[in-house]
């Protein structure tokens, strides 16, 4: 006598999910939450962006190659080296007081903002800010079956990670995954799914 085995509401429910869902024009779809990374990597090599970092406070990012926004390394060395500043104005025949720190910072940082020019002379800067040299990665951060699935671990989780995003890969080699998933689709008939 063979035994009736009660089909969970999860998996019917999956089931349905999956038929309404797009495959987003890809064979034998799963779904997939990432998020990009950032690894150092060499000039030239595979390189996305480059940063200037102070390597005495844990590693900030003064200046970043995409944002090109100078302020942040600008506001930096003048808490940090005065000295460095004032001998950067002279080079570029600038001549500021540096006994009078509030006309000298104002100088200082229109100067700066127009006329250093990061990509070329970042070598110029103190020994103590470092050019670093990144490249972009996706990292998996989880699959599922199902885009509802992937979207509420996003909903619960984004704040844990930079930003999420879903990705809908092919299982196409992978014989055990895709009879997996077309028994969970043979729980409901698409119509039951609309």
């Amino acid at each position: 006598m063979s035994q009736q085995i009660e089909i969970p509401a999860f998996l019917l429910e999956m089931s349905q999910q999956m038929h309404q869902q797009s495959n987003r024009y890809t064979a034998e779809p799963i779904w997939q939450v990432r998020c990009k990374r950032y690894l150092i990597t060499e000039q030239g090599y595979n390189e996305h962006h480059w940063e200037i970092i102070d390597s005495e406070d844990d590693g900030k990012a003064l200046y970043h190659s995409d944002r090109c926004d100078k302020q942040p390394l600008a506001e930096w060395l003048l808490e940090n080296d005065l000295g460095w500043c004032d001998s950067w104005l002279e080079e570029i025949d600038i001549s500021a007081d540096i006994d009078d720190l509030g006309a000298f910072s104002e100088i200082f940082m229109q100067s700066f903002l127009d006329d250093f020019d990061v990509e070329s002379d970042y070598d110029e800067l103190p020994d103590s800010l470092i050019n670093l040299h990144f490249q972009e990665i996706e990292d998996v951060i989880k699959t599922c079956f199902t885009e509802a699935d992937a979207l509420a671990f996003i909903a619960r989780k984004q704040h844990d990670y930079p930003k999420l995003y879903t990705y809908v890969e092919s299982m196409v080699f992978c014989p055990q995954m895709i009879e997996l998933r077309n028994w969970i689709l043979s729980l409901t008939k698409p119509s039951e799914a609309a």
